[in-house]
């Protein structure tokens, strides 16, 4: 019996959250076919693309401008509106169409000191992105007592089959000095084959909030830093030992013969000489 029209949404929705990075528009595409009903599609997906996006943290330019914003959830203000906190705007975007519109000014009451505060962090954070992503974007939200850094890199190169993206949320409480933070590795390859990498590591460490606010966001960043550079250093040790120990431990050393083969004798052997007789049909 053939589902439902809500129950194919549905199903719809699950694959385009999966979608590996830069391709939620095929995936999209090909769920559209699937399903032949544009009208109910469209309606019903909307949601699964809003938690997409803000989870994936895609980054979007505002109109006359040429600066990176990352759309996120900790930047939403109301229905499909979202913070700019560098520019002080606020932005309307499409999540259909991944485009930004109707910008206006923000005009939401802040706490001037910690406005401050994340307006260092930020310049901080960027000059350590723009030193360690070829691609990056970062931004820098305040809220309550906290400050959330959100940092994403993408790199897309379907034309080879693989795409990739690396996101990290770093949250700051500026009352406990607690720093937590989640980095987060996603990479699609799908040349002959569809394999994918799907990693995540959490983090956490405590910076004094006292003194200076310059030494305070300096410290902020060089934890998150280290923590990157040691998360980074893992993934590295681990495809090491990928290469070295468990891949070959999924293939014999020996035949079941526990004879080597001699490849100069190759048409001795029952294979070789069937193969030998194939080539000649």
């Amino acid at each position: 019996m053939e589902a439902a029209i809500d129950e194919k949404v549905r199903i719809a929705s699950d694959f385009l959250l999966a979608s590996p990075p830069g391709e939620v528009n095929d995936v999209f595409n090909d769920v559209r076919t699937l399903i032949d009903n544009d009208e109910a599609l469209q309606e019903g997906i909307l949601t699964a693309l809003e938690q997409y996006n803000t989870e994936q943290l895609i980054t979007v330019k505002l109109p006359g401008s040429d600066q990176e914003v990352i759309v996120s959830s900790h930047g939403k203000t109301n229905d499909d509106r979202y913070l700019d906190p560098r520019s002080k705007q606020t932005f309307r975007f499409d999540h259909m169409r991944l485009t930004a519109s109707e910008v206006l000014a923000d005009d939401s009451e802040k706490d001037s000191e910690l406005d401050q505060l994340r307006s260092l962090l930020e310049s901080e954070a960027t000059k350590y992105v723009n030193d360690h992503y070829p691609d990056g974007v970062c931004t820098v939200y305040a809220s309550a007592q906290k400050l959330v850094i959100a940092i994403v890199d993408n790199k897309f190169n379907p034309s080879n089959y693989w795409n990739g993206r690396w996101r990290a949320t770093w949250s700051y409480d500026t009352q406990s000095g607690g720093l937590e933070g989640v980095v987060q590795v996603n990479v699609h390859y799908y040349e002959d084959g569809n394999v994918q990498l799907n990693s995540q590591k959490k983090a956490e460490a405590t910076v004094s909030s006292e003194g200076d606010q310059e030494k305070v966001v300096t410290a902020v960043v060089k934890e998150i830093a280290a923590a990157e550079r040691k998360y980074q250093a893992a993934l590295n040790d681990s495809y090491s030992d990928l290469a070295e120990d468990t891949f070959k431990g999924l293939r014999r050393t020996l035949p079941m013969t526990r004879n080597k083969l001699d490849w100069n004798k190759v048409l001795n052997y029952k294979i070789g000489s069937e193969l030998a007789q194939k080539s000649d049909i």
